[in-house]
């Protein structure tokens, strides 16, 4: 089965990213006393988290509608993806193969437009909650106490940039202009969460198509 081009570049990001996690979590010698209560006193992180649970709630989305078309079995990398963020969704891209094996229409579950619109209404509630109230100086003396957990701001990061492959082949398999998925990839870029719901409650349809492709794949 043929493999993208840059899965090599995915293999590597899943092996940084298993390092940085790893180096975080040692008991380094002078390091301050972990204090997980300042987590839930700090609004900035709070509001991290948040944007992080939602942002994986479409992207989740991608994958799941993605791996059936690509005959992969997507609970074994949306499952973690919830766990472990990049780690999980690294090895999902780097163990895709290079095009879709099967046409067919997105499941219906997955086309609820509601559920996007209200999943961006909670990603302007939470910022308007939470920013005005936190502060960079706290936020950084709160992750230096809980140093195995400051990978997750990382981990948003990572995780915006490689949403930008699935929404732009799903953006392909819709027919989707140039220009506009271009608008739609920086909007997400910059964006996040806020973008890629709105894009999910505004996606056109696609043709539902069920054949079989003449060579069969095992699954991923």
């Amino acid at each position: 089965m043929q493999r993208s081009p840059i899965a090599w570049l995915y293999w590597l990001l899943f092996l940084a990213c298993l390092a940085i996690v790893v180096a975080l979590n040692l008991p380094w010698p002078g390091l301050p006393p972990q204090d997980p209560g300042a987590l839930l006193r700090d609004n900035w992180f709070l509001w991290g988290f948040n944007y992080f649970g939602i942002l994986l709630v479409p992207l989740a989305a991608l994958v799941i509608d993605d791996a059936l078309r690509r005959k992969m079995r997507w609970p074994l990398y949306v499952v973690p993806m919830f766990v472990v963020g990049i780690l999980a969704l690294s090895v999902y891209m780097a163990r895709r193969p290079a095009g879709d094996l099967l046409k067919r229409g997105t499941p219906r579950w997955l086309e609820q437009r509601w559920l996007w619109w209200i999943l961006c209404a909670a990603v302007i509630v939470i910022g308007a909650f939470f920013l005005p109230r936190g502060s960079l100086p706290e936020l950084v003396d709160t992750m230096s106490r809980n140093l195995g957990l400051t990978f997750m701001w990382l981990d948003i990061a990572l995780n915006q940039i490689v949403a930008l492959p699935l929404v732009q082949a799903d953006m392909q398999r819709r027919g989707v202009a140039a220009q506009a998925q271009l608008s739609w990839l920086i909007a997400i870029l910059l964006t996040g969460p806020l973008g890629l719901c709105a894009y999910m409650a505004t996606r056109p349809g696609v043709a539902e198509d069920f054949r079989e492709p003449t060579t069969q794949a095992k699954p991923a």
